[in-house]
């Protein structure tokens, strides 16, 4: 089996074949580290008797600063890991020598102005998704020089283009494409169109779409080595179950729960102390699965989903709706492969590695092996390189 990297959570893994060894972003790092000696340097200013006397006392200025990280995208180069993050409203690239942890990580962007994430690389350049905000709802496919760190945009329009993956056959870029859904005002409705998969030729920068189909979105297609066409396929509405006379049951329930959480949440804000005599805060050990996270623009209910999936003969199941099917593409067939994973990255051997968000496996010949546990797991790579070389551009 090839060497693999994966993104989980905020930490890189890495398999050597054997064992999985996780590392920290020092970037990521360093700004939890900063952003919690900023707060205990103004702490004094906002508590204590001093405080009180000057009637400036604010325990909410003394919280710690709500930091959302996370590492979006991983891809091999030697024996270091290409990986892009998201902190808070900054995205960045970096590289880290997984083989030397007291290796400094090497600098290659930084932005506050656009995301960047969903890497795939081709000897010196990678081939990224570029979102043109943090809270954007339109991306484009661009390329990131890893030794220029030069990045440019290849696509625009109003969709959501991403995941692109150098083709190892041919001068082109694979990658899914998905129309902004709008109102008559031009206002988002919150739905994009069935995503389809398109080839953006990179000589001539023509773009035509090969594989879609109204009823069914297809994205992060991979190509093998010999054309062999691989995506993760849903269905563009996905159906929700529910008990409508048990929801009204519930709802008083539901409403004491929602009171509760407000006055647990108000007495720890203003005490530090928990309401409950317990003395534990509320959320303390719910399991990250809990959380509701996008997915390659999908909301997913990820506590609902897990449970949803515990009814599966599969006991190894994750978070990621079993709806979503890895498929290898014959013609106009669709042969699937695994169900409920949301990342793959492909081997040499023909094998291939997969994730359901919180497991990952090596799947070949229709044999399944679980590799590692995860928290949560979006993206993998192998360090398979593409054949392509030279000028990418044809310039």
């Amino acid at each position: 089996m090839e060497k693999l990297a994966f993104a989980d959570g905020e930490k890189i893994g890495v398999f050597d074949g054997e064992k999985t060894t996780f590392f920290e972003s020092a970037y990521i790092k360093r700004y939890r580290e900063y952003a919690e000696s900023r707060v205990k340097n103004t702490e004094w200013k906002h508590t204590g008797e001093g405080a009180l006397f000057r009637g400036d006392a604010d325990p909410s200025r003394t919280r710690k600063e709500r930091i959302d990280a996370r590492i979006n995208g991983v891809e091999w180069e030697g024996d270091k890991v290409v990986y892009s993050f998201c902190v808070n409203d900054s995205s960045g690239v970096y590289r880290k020598n997984v083989n030397d942890e007291k290796a400094p990580e090497e600098h290659v962007l930084s932005s506050s102005d656009e995301n960047i994430f969903s890497l795939h690389r081709a000897d010196d350049t990678l081939a990224v998704t570029v979102s043109p905000s943090f809270r954007g709802i339109t991306s484009q496919i661009g390329t990131l020089g890893l030794n220029s760190s030069e990045l440019k945009t290849l696509t625009d329009g109003d969709s959501r283009d991403a995941n692109p993956f150098f083709s190892p056959v041919k001068n082109a870029l694979l990658f899914d494409s998905a129309g902004v859904g709008r109102d008559a005002d031009g206002e988002f409705t919150g739905n994009y169109a069935p995503s389809c998969i398109c080839e953006l030729d990179l000589g001539s920068m023509e773009i035509r779409e090969i594989l879609q189909d109204p009823k069914l979105s297809y994205f992060k297609p991979k190509q093998s080595a010999d054309g062999t066409l691989y995506c993760i396929q849903r269905p563009t509405k996905e159906k929700k179950g529910g008990n409508l006379f048990l929801d009204i049951l519930l709802l008083p329930v539901r409403l004491f729960q929602a009171i509760a959480m407000f006055l647990q949440s108000f007495v720890m804000l203003f005490t530090g102390k928990s309401l409950t005599s317990g003395g534990d805060n509320p959320t303390k050990g719910r399991e990250s699965n809990s959380r509701k996270l996008f997915v390659d623009g999908n909301l997913i209910e990820a506590e609902k989903e897990f449970k949803r999936n515990k009814k599966y003969k599969d006991g190894e199941y994750g978070f990621i709706p079993m709806s979503w099917k890895l498929v290898k593409i014959n013609g106009n067939t669709a042969e699937p492969i695994k169900s409920g994973i949301c990342d793959f990255a492909l081997c040499a051997d023909g094998g291939l590695y997969c994730t359901n968000g919180r497991h990952i496996y090596y799947v070949k010949d229709g044999v399944t092996k679980k590799i590692a546990d995860t928290e949560r797991c979006l993206s993998l790579s192998t360090q398979s390189v593409s054949s392509l070389s030279g000028d990418l551009f044809g310039f």
